[in-house]
């Protein structure tokens, strides 16, 4: 890693610190969070950690095995905008798929 960047990421990460703080003095505990999951994550950027190499620190902080070191990625979450249709499994496109057609009753009895 170029040392411009780390040094630019180091910066970023005193900078989000600052706000941490902040945001704490303020009576902000979720923005604090937010904040320290940003400040995480410039962390493993700042050192080149890997998604799987992060997983299994979780999991090992977790008490779980971890993964296999050839273990497929995790899948990637779904559009927010299909969640809300809460039909994102049954039809991935824009349109929700049509269920089969009742068969009309006759208007006109013979």
């Amino acid at each position: 890693m170029e040392t411009s960047k780390a040094e630019l990421l180091d910066d970023a990460v005193a900078a989000v610190n600052r706000l941490i703080l902040l945001a704490q003095d303020c009576g902000l505990p979720e923005s604090a969070q937010f904040l320290a999951m940003a400040k995480t994550q410039l962390l493993i950027d700042r050192n080149g950690i890997t998604d799987g190499e992060f997983r299994a620190l979780c999991d090992l902080l977790d008490g779980r095995q971890g993964p296999a070191r050839d273990a497929t990625p995790a899948r990637t979450r779904r559009d927010s905008g299909l969640r809300a249709m809460r039909r994102a499994w049954q039809c991935p496109q824009d349109v929700p798929a049509g269920r089969g057609r009742r068969r009309a009753a006759a208007t006109n009895p013979t």
